[in-house]
């Protein structure tokens, strides 16, 4: 490799770390929010006889959900493609994961929606509040939550490659696909 040709790559090397101090810091609070969701939603039904601590966990989960959404949203704002303009290309590259996203908020709502109803009407100690209907619901929610935790982290992942952040090849060949 010549002088010339390492001091491009340095210098693009230097270019493209610019972004990866923030977007590596949220990414780290996007993973505690993730990990902290996943283990509201595997202990909570431990907290179903307790009423007022069952109704705040959800809504603490419920902000939490929101605020990971909100700041993945806010990566993709602040990615190259998005800030020229193309918005179709960070959405046809990250397809998949927004449906997996958007499927498990509609499950989450669904599922906590029915099962705060369920809870608050069966006030006897003897009222079973998990109905055929609701366990299909929570059933469906619990399989939701698979590919959404999946497609959450490797978006967060994905987010954090320079290629996002700059004009590069793999951009223009986008780009070239999409006129």
């Amino acid at each position: 490799m010549s002088k010339q040709q390492r001091e491009l790559f340095s210098a693009s090397a230097n270019k493209s770390t610019n972004h990866s101090a923030p977007m590596l810091r949220m990414a780290m609070i996007q993973f505690f929010l993730m990990v902290t969701d996943l283990a509201i939603t595997i202990f909570v039904d431990d907290l179903r006889h307790v009423r007022v601590n069952f109704i705040s966990v959800y809504l603490v989960q419920y902000v939490l959900l929101a605020t990971n959404t909100i700041l993945l949203f806010i990566r993709f704002t602040h990615t190259f493609p998005f800030r020229a303009g193309m918005v179709s290309i960070m959405t046809k590259e990250f397809e998949g994961h927004l449906v997996a996203i958007l499927v498990y908020h509609v499950a989450f709502f669904a599922c906590r929606a029915v099962g705060v109803v369920n809870m608050l009407r069966c006030q006897d100690a003897r009222c079973n509040p998990w109905v055929d209907q609701y366990k299909a619901l929570y059933i469906f929610y619990r399989v939701a939550a698979i590919p959404q935790y999946y497609a959450f982290k490797t978006a967060i992942i994905r987010l954090c490659e320079s290629k996002y952040y700059k004009d590069s090849p793999w951009l223009r060949h986008k780009m070239r696909g999409a006129a």
